[in-house]
């Protein structure tokens, strides 16, 4: 019985021993557990630092390296402040300048079907600088000579073409070849050349100013938002210069960069028929009854029927009867959008390449739109959604070579948000 007591004693001590050991290593573990988290802590603080100074590095670089950079919006990102010295400009001079459209329409790579870097070849670019001349002066415009060259990357976080481009001035060697080539009337034709572009800049503003001023008169009563109509403007501009880029539009008698401009101009009067449809029908929640919608189907017609009027008002006049053919683009919007390619649309149930083109494009743009618009009549669809209905109408409700140029450049369509 000793013996056993001896034992136990034995025992107990041990176990209080261990007791006391693993009481021990748990403050131990304990104190080293927060030691871990404070460290964890402030390594993932100085991950976060550095990858800021990272970033901000990469940003300074690439501005030091790159003087203009634009994005496939034709925004202005950066651009260096010695280019806009040498061309006497402001930011938002060169911003809202023609100079922008140039780039875009004559040398930056227009494909977006490709994700990947794309070498942007080096192109000589002049500018024109404009010059105040005093009484007794030649009115003389120099100008500065850039040789322009980079690449175009795709951002994936903000879903943007970026263009990064690379400017040297090489007005010295350029002048000095001209020197010998040109003379005063090819200076006085590229002074008329330039004030050209620029009064036709200014024409195409007020025609969107003026085109939008007639969207918003009839805004009310369609309950179509200014928001609404950008999108689909921005939508068809996008279509054509992919349709441009495929060669699938070939205007007759019209430039093709003016025929698509105002394709994308007029696109926003598409509905403009439905100002002459009571209003309880256009606002009315729900689905529509046959001979509602019978009603609702004739707002094609009337919307031609208000640009015929127009044509025909100013064909009469001999001073402008020479100019009434760009009002053809939104009679054709108007009056053949709800066509299908198969033949089964309204109002005239013309099919194929019997639809005008201005027509065709914004059939696929408005069904896009209808189906990612917050409207009460329908469900949003996403834009992957959005993309899968064209593919399964592509040959029916629409012109396959247009479902396949708009999934072409579906990246630039996405950015678009809804």
């Amino acid at each position: 019985m000793d013996e056993i007591k001896r034992k136990w004693a034995i025992l107990l001590a041990k176990y209080q021993q261990a007791l006391y050991r693993l009481k021990k290593n748990r403050l131990k573990f304990i104190h080293l557990l927060r030691n871990y988290t404070k460290l964890k802590f402030l390594y993932i603080n100085t991950r976060k630092t550095a990858s800021k100074q990272r970033a901000q590095q990469l940003e300074q670089n690439i501005t030091e390296k790159y003087q203009l950079v634009l994005d496939h919006s034709h925004r202005l990102r950066h651009i260096d402040e010695d280019l806009l010295k040498a061309a006497e400009m402001t930011r938002q001079d060169f911003e809202s300048s023609f100079y922008v459209d140039l780039l875009f329409r004559n040398y930056l790579p227009d494909d977006f079907t490709n994700t990947a870097e794309y070498a942007v070849p080096t192109f000589h670019f002049p500018i024109m600088v404009e010059h105040d001349a005093q009484p007794g002066e030649p009115d003389v415009h120099p100008f500065i000579h850039l040789e322009i060259g980079g690449k175009r990357v795709y951002d994936r976080k903000n879903r943007l073409f970026i263009y990064y481009l690379e400017v040297k001035d090489i007005s010295p060697e350029t002048e000095l070849e001209y020197f010998h080539k040109t003379d005063k009337l090819v200076k006085t034709l590229s002074i008329a050349n330039n004030r050209l572009q620029s009064a036709k800049k200014t024409i195409e503003m007020h025609k969107v100013m003026l085109i939008s001023l007639v969207c918003s008169l009839i805004e009310e009563h369609n309950k179509e938002t200014s928001e609404h109509l950008q999108k689909i403007r921005l939508l068809t501009e996008h279509l054509t210069g992919e349709c441009k880029r495929l060669k699938l539009v070939a205007p007759d008698s019209y430039s093709l960069d003016d025929y698509i401009q105002d394709i994308s101009y007029t696109s926003v009067l598409h509905d403009i028929g439905k100002a002459a449809i009571p209003r309880e029908l256009i606002q009315k929640q729900g689905k529509l009854a046959p001979e509602e919608f019978s009603v609702i189907k004739q707002h094609p017609v009337h919307g031609a029927k208000y640009i015929r009027k127009i044509i025909d008002m100013f064909r009469v006049d001999p001073a402008f009867a020479g100019y009434t053919g760009f009002l053809n683009i939104p009679y054709q919007i108007c009056l053949y959008h709800h066509e299908r390619w198969d033949g089964r649309g309204y109002p005239r149930g013309l099919a194929g390449q019997a639809i005008p083109f201005p027509a065709r494009v914004i059939s696929v743009v408005d069904a896009y739109d209808a189906m990612r618009a917050k409207r009460s009549y329908n469900v949003t669809k996403s834009h992957a959604e959005c993309l899968e209905v064209l593919r399964d109408e592509s040959g029916r409700q629409f012109d396959p070579a247009l479902v396949q140029a708009f999934l072409n450049i579906e990246k630039k369509i996405e950015v678009l948000g809804y």
